[in-house]
């Protein structure tokens, strides 16, 4: 991955400065959490199945709220991050909330050479696959980490919704490429997507928009077996001056009033020796 290093440093830069802007956001109602709450979207808690006693890794978890409230459902969790803000935030938050988790700072490329460890469950979600340029490794990652007969499960935006152009008056309209080989979106600008009012430093950051083809074939290619597949019409945050927030935390369209798929998700499971 060296040939993406000022990528990685680029969009390191943004997410650093990101962990305190998103920390004190009504989005993610850190408060709320610390009184109890689960961060959990509703699909993730009825669709991941039971993780009480169960080993779970989350990778790209941010400052680990997700991480935490697993933990609090009885999951032994590990949390791996490549910012080194956000993971010594999630230790600054899992000593004050006295949960037991471990969170490591790790570009989830290096997780091979740091993990030796593997786990009952992967979980990955909410925006993560777009900061990463190739797919088929991350596979190969999830592999690494899971033990025989154990679960990966993501959630996470749909490759059509990452189309919709922001910035566009109307409703709806196709900003990006769906196929873009690969090639990372360079992006400069203001606001955050917890809070689009936010000013920052960092403004730069690379995505890649990756077809749905290749985070199903990734998986299929180094052995992992799909239980299943499923598509939602709304999004996890406001990707769209249109969208609304409802009272389950996900956005939707108040004007385009036709359906399409706003977030995947994916069951997987590694062969049993």
């Amino acid at each position: 991955m060296k040939d993406n290093e000022e990528y990685f440093n680029t969009n390191l830069k943004r997410w650093n400065e990101l962990v305190k802007i998103n920390a004190e956001s009504k989005s993610y109602n850190l408060d709320g959490f610390k009184s109890g709450k689960s961060s959990l979207f509703p699909i993730e808690r009825k669709e991941i199945g039971d993780v009480e006693g169960k080993t779970l890794l989350h990778l790209q978890c941010h400052f680990g709220m997700d991480t935490l409230s697993f933990a609090r459902m009885g999951a032994k969790v590990t949390g791996v991050d490549f910012s080194d803000k956000a993971i010594a935030f999630a230790r600054q938050l899992r000593d004050e909330l006295e949960i037991p988790a471990d969170f490591v700072k790790a570009n989830i490329y290096d997780i091979p050479d740091i993990l030796e460890d593997k786990f009952d469950i992967v979980f990955t979600s909410n925006g993560v696959i777009c900061w990463l340029p190739d797919l088929f490794k991350w596979a190969e990652v999830i592999d690494y980490c899971l033990k025989p007969g154990g679960t990966f499960y993501i959630v996470e935006n749909h490759p059509f919704g990452n189309l919709i152009d922001e910035k566009f008056e109307g409703a709806f309209q196709v900003g990006y490429d769906y196929f873009n080989e690969g090639n990372p979106y360079f992006f400069d600008e203001d606001g955050a997507y917890a809070d689009p009012d936010a000013q920052l430093q960092n403004n730069a950051s690379y995505d890649w928009f990756h077809p749905m083809e290749n985070v199903i074939n990734s998986l299929l290619k180094v052995g992992l077996e799909i239980e299943f597949f499923h598509e939602f019409p709304f999004s996890f945050f406001q990707i769209h001056p249109d969208m609304k927030r409802r009272e389950d935390r996900y956005w939707e369209f108040q004007t385009f009033k036709h359906t399409v798929p706003m977030i995947f998700s994916l069951r997987a499971h590694k062969k049993s020796d």
